[in-house]
């Protein structure tokens, strides 16, 4: 049964994830691949909530203490999922890119790099 402190951290670390199955027995290949792809997104979480308390703290309405600190702590935080998922791909190697898609264009409409078919460019 899932619980709110096990939800709570899983929503803001990327090492919970990590040390859970499936990602616990794979390799350390498909670690990397797993937090290449994924750490940005914990890294924003942390950064919004940084940024914000941090800028609430600066505020002369509320300048508590804690704020900034936690604040700071966030932004910290943030910068460290950053420096994960750089060092993940350093080591997976950037993600595969799909090739473009053909788009179905109506009669008549070309791009403008395309020639057309009446033969004038």
């Amino acid at each position: 049964m899932e619980t709110w402190p096990r939800r709570f951290i899983a929503y803001w670390f990327a090492l919970w994830h990590l040390r859970q199955p499936p990602l616990a027995t794979a390799s350390a290949g498909e670690r990397a691949r797993w937090c290449r792809d994924h750490c940005g997104t914990f890294a924003g979480r942390w950064f919004a909530l940084g940024a914000g308390l941090w800028l609430l703290f600066s505020t002369p309405f509320a300048s508590f203490a804690p704020l900034g600190i936690i604040g700071i702590i966030g932004l910290v935080m943030g910068m460290w999922h950053i420096a994960w998922q750089i060092l993940a791909q350093g080591r997976a190697g950037p993600p595969p890119i799909e090739p473009p898609a053909e788009f179905p264009r109506p009669d008549g409409q070309h791009d403008e790099g395309s020639e057309r078919d009446d033969g004038k460019a």
